[in-house]
């Protein structure tokens, strides 16, 4: 008996470091694949070390979690590891005191981190100076789906889609005139995509100070004769039956996954569900009004990146450390980047992907990165920095439902949101 109990309190001191792992809890506004990727990805964090415990959890969409963790953050129940989508990333920086600067969490840490290895709109954009803030894990733009079957049945040639505006909305008038129960075109995140982006790739501003990334008192813009006009046509599509609105967000999705329709702008973020849906697709990039000047420009970064937030503990910061490091790993970043369609954030990454042959098999994933580097970011293009942001989009989203609904002209809707809009960051000033 005497020898059986020293052989289990050997064993048990063996096995005890299991035990003693540090929690890390990260919550996240992912789901779909995505979800399901990030999940593979902590688990083999877990199995690679025994130090450290990744916990990822979803907290609902990116503006519930945003929300969830600001809420945490003030009650001092902050998680270790949150995501935040772009668009709060103003509110973030605004939070003074309540993250921890990657740069500052590897060099505190005795991690070797190569920020440059990190694309520079996308490392600019999350960067003060020389400073990474967070970590950029799933960046996307905006790119162009179309069904070929659909493009087929209309007459289109599938290997000349849309390139411009006007280009666009013939073809999704044909693809509705040759069946009536399809649509022509739709869109996802309308906010992001048909203002925000549009902006960019039109090389328009949106906001003052170069879109609030060299202010913090910007003057919102987003309501000249270029917006009007491209509002008003997509009212007149909507009013005439080729192009359907589904949502605010990725409700459209659907749609397109299931050959409702026949093209939809969404992020590449989707890449991984409509590949999963197993239809005959393509992608190119966004179309654009070739009378505008400068036009195409570059596109804008979308989707979210890792904050560490303050007040935990020195152990938790080193894991969340190790775990930002692992998830860079050229080989993670690489198999994140091609089964969720997220955009290979470091230059190692997509070099890895282009040595495994996957461009080659997959023409369509660099469609994005052509259009984010595209030209060099010009003011009106470098990204989106207003605090705000979130309620912004809210009003742009609510009023451009109004314009579609014929309830608001796309002058009133736009000057209303520019109007309101300009209220929120002038209270959030003071």
């Amino acid at each position: 008996m005497k020898i059986k109990a020293i052989s289990s309190l050997i064993l048990i001191t063996y096995i005890s470091p299991a035990f003693s792992a540090t929690d890390i809890q990260f919550w996240h506004g992912l789901s779909g694949q995505a979800a399901e990727v990030i999940g593979d990805l902590t688990k083999e964090f877990n199995k690679s070390q025994n130090e450290y415990k990744v916990t990822a959890i979803r907290k609902g969409n990116y503006q519930e979690t945003m929300i969830a963790g600001i809420a945490a953050y003030r009650s001092k129940k902050q998680p270790d590891i949150i995501q935040i989508y772009e668009v709060g990333t103003a509110t973030m920086i605004n939070a003074k005191g309540a993250t921890i600067p990657i740069s500052k969490l590897m060099t505190d840490n005795k991690i070797e981190f190569d920020t440059k290895d990190i694309i520079l709109p996308v490392r600019s954009y999350y960067s003060s100076g020389d400073q990474l803030l967070s970590f950029p894990f799933n960046s996307s733009a905006p790119i162009m789906y179309y069904n070929k079957n659909l493009f087929k049945k209309a007459g289109l040639d599938v290997n000349n889609p849309p390139k411009t505006w006007d280009e666009l909305f013939l073809y999704a008038e044909k693809i509705k005139k040759s069946n009536p129960k399809k649509c022509g075109f739709t869109t996802t995140w309308p906010a992001w995509i048909q203002l925000e982006n549009f902006s960019a790739w039109h090389n328009v501003s949106y906001a003052s100070q170069s879109n609030g990334m060299e202010g913090n008192s910007p003057t919102l813009k987003f309501n000249s004769q270029t917006h009007i006009k491209h509002w008003e046509n997509i009212q007149k599509a909507y009013k005439e039956g080729y192009f359907t609105y589904f949502g605010r967000t990725t409700e459209a999705e659907l749609s397109f996954t299931t050959e409702k329709c026949g093209i939809i702008l969404d992020s590449t973020g989707s890449y991984g569900k409509v590949k999963e849906a197993n239809i005959d697709f393509a992608v190119s990039q966004l179309p654009y009004y070739d009378k505008v000047t400068g036009a195409p420009q570059n596109t804008i970064i979308g989707g979210a990146s890792l904050w560490v937030f303050n007040g935990i503990s020195k152990e938790k910061q080193a894991g969340a450390a190790k775990f930002i490091l692992f998830l860079s790993r050229p080989e993670i970043m690489s198999k994140w980047h091609q089964l969720s369609g997220y955009l290979p954030v470091t230059q190692t990454s997509f070099d890895h992907s282009k040595k495994q042959g996957f461009y080659e098999k997959n023409p369509g994933f660099t469609v994005a990165i052509s259009e984010l580097t595209n030209k060099a970011p010009s003011e009106n293009s470098k990204g989106l920095r207003i605090i705000g942001l979130p309620n912004i989009r809210n009003i742009v989203e609510a009023n451009f439902e109004s314009m579609l609904s014929e309830k608001m002209t796309a002058q009133k809707a736009l000057d209303d949101a520019v109007e309101k809009g300009n209220d929120i960051i002038k209270k959030a000033g003071r």
